[in-house]
C-alpha cells in the first residue's frame, strides 16, 4: 500500500490539505479593525470580538479533500475506484480554490466589510500547500494510470 509512489503522493495532499485548514488565508484591514480570513471564519483581531463571518463551506471542503486522499490510500488493490477518487478529489479541490481565491475575496468579503476586491493580503504559504495538494493528486493520477498500463500490458503477455 504505502510502498507504491501514489500512495506518497495522496498522503503528501492529504496533509497539505490539513495544513490549509489550519493556516490563515490572509488578512485585510478596515476602518472597523484588522480581520483574518480562515477555511472556517472571518475573526476581528484587533477587537478580540470574535468571529465576524462563517466561511465554512472552504473548511469543510479542504477535509473531504483529505478524508478523499486518505480514503484513495486504502483502494490501493482497485485502481479504478482509486482513478476514480483522485479524479473526485482534483475537482472539490478546484471547486476550494474558486472559493477560497475568488469568491469570497471578490464578491462575498468586500460587500459585508465595504473594502475593495483585492484588499487581501494573503499567506504566501496557503500557494505551496495548494500546489502541493494539487501537484500530488496530478502525480498520483498519473502513477495510477501507469501502474495500470503495466498491469494490462503484463496480462497482455500471459
Amino acid at each position: 500500500m504505502i510502498q507504491r509512489i501514489q500512495s506518497v503522493y495522496l498522503l503528501i495532499a492529504a496533509i497539505a490539505c490539513i495544513f490549509l485548514l489550519f493556516i490563515p488565508i490572509g488578512t485585510f484591514d478596515t476602518e472597523q479593525g484588522r480581520f483574518v480570513f480562515k477555511a472556517f471564519f472571518i475573526k476581528d483581531i484587533t477587537a478580540e470580538s470574535g468571529i465576524v463571518m462563517t466561511t465554512f463551506y472552504i473548511g469543510i471542503l479542504l477535509a473531504i479533500n483529505a478524508i478523499f486522499s486518505i480514503i484513495a490510500i486504502f483502494y490501493y488493490k482497485n485502481r479504478a475506484k482509486q482513478v476514480r477518487f483522485a479524479y473526485i478529489n482534483m475537482f472539490i479541490f478546484l471547486i476550494t480554490i474558486a472559493l477560497m481565491l475568488f469568491v469570497y475575496p471578490d464578491y462575498l468579503i468586500p460587500n459585508k466589510f465595504g473594502i475593495a476586491k483585492g484588499a487581501i493580503d494573503y499567506n504566501y504559504w496557503i500557494l505551496l500547500f495548494m500546489i502541493l495538494t494539487a501537484g500530488g493528486l496530478f502525480f498520483a493520477n498519473k502513477a495510477i494510470k501507469k501502474d495500470e498500463k503495466m498491469i494490462k500490458a503484463a496480462d497482455r503477455l500471459r
